[in-house]
């Protein structure tokens, strides 16, 4: 009997007090169990969604913001049940820690426009796991859609963590929202004096000829202007997927010097001529 009353005692022992409220170590184990069982929840409902999901056709990455979203709303409200079943309102608890946070809300301020920015993703499925997109000068394949950061993996095998932020405050393209092709543009220039109808032939062919371009839409050769030292002219091509950008624009412009040279059409290198007037003795 002694010792019940012993541990009643000690796990009825008050620790500290938020907002109000008393707070014992029999309220802190609560809190943690049903912080644990939260997650044990949290976890388990992801899975069955997800089997769910699954047996409905449902691919990868259309699942994976779901089941984010599903996971962090759950735990959301366990935190909540949490903090009310101990007798501590969240309402209370926010109020208590208003000063710190006018202190801290500066510091505060990118790390909470990362979380909602991240929620926001996540319910709008602009983004998805293995979606090609680009946001500043880094272009690549979204591998995670986390609550704070995103992760995209570049063609250097690099991983950047975006702040989920930069997808609202910054343009970005998402190459895979709609349609993964892209077009390259090739510019050229040949000489004066060079068959400009020859040159529109042959541009098109090694278009034509290259298994990475599309078809539909069909490549497009412009002049686009007579230049101080060339006729410069642009091809313009589709291809499926940005991934093989570089590659395709790097074959088509060897395929274009090496057909140059066999019809003699010469690219020709900026050049001025100089005039110099001689001055007569008198």
């Amino acid at each position: 009997m002694n010792l019940t009353s012993t541990i009643s005692e000690l796990l009825g022992k008050k620790l500290f007090t938020i907002a109000g409220a008393p707070v014992t170590i029999k309220k802190v184990l609560v809190f943690l169990i049903l912080l644990i069982l939260t997650y044990i929840a949290s976890k388990w409902i992801r899975d069955i969604l997800n089997s769910a999901l699954k047996k409905r056709g449902v691919e990868k990455k259309e699942r994976y913001p779901l089941l984010k979203l599903t996971h962090y709303t759950i735990i959301i409200l366990g935190v909540y049940i949490a903090f009310n079943s101990v007798g501590i309102p969240l309402t209370g608890l926010l109020a208590a820690a208003g000063v710190v946070g006018i202190v801290l809300g500066f510091g505060l301020q990118s790390i909470t426009s990362n979380l909602v920015s991240g929620v926001l993703l996540l319910g709008e499925g602009t983004l998805k796991v293995g979606d090609l997109v680009q946001v500043g000068d880094q272009l690549g394949e979204v591998t995670d859609t986390g609550i704070r950061a995103t992760t995209v993996k570049t063609f250097d095998n690099y991983h950047v963590l975006v702040p989920n932020e930069e997808f609202f405050s910054k343009p970005f393209i998402n190459y895979s929202f709609h349609d993964k092709k892209i077009r390259i543009d090739v510019p050229i220039g040949v000489a004066y004096g060079s068959n400009v109808e020859k040159v529109r032939e042959i541009l098109l062919n090694i278009a034509s000829g290259n298994e990475k371009v599309l078809d539909q839409p069909e490549p497009l050769v412009f002049f686009k202007e007579h230049g101080d030292s060339s006729l410069n002219f642009e091809l313009k091509c589709w291809i499926p997927t940005p991934f093989n950008r570089k590659k395709t624009k790097s074959e088509l412009n060897f395929e274009i010097n090496k057909k140059f040279r066999e019809e003699n059409i010469e690219i020709p290198f900026p050049q001025r001529d100089v005039w110099l007037k001689e001055e007569k003795d008198e």
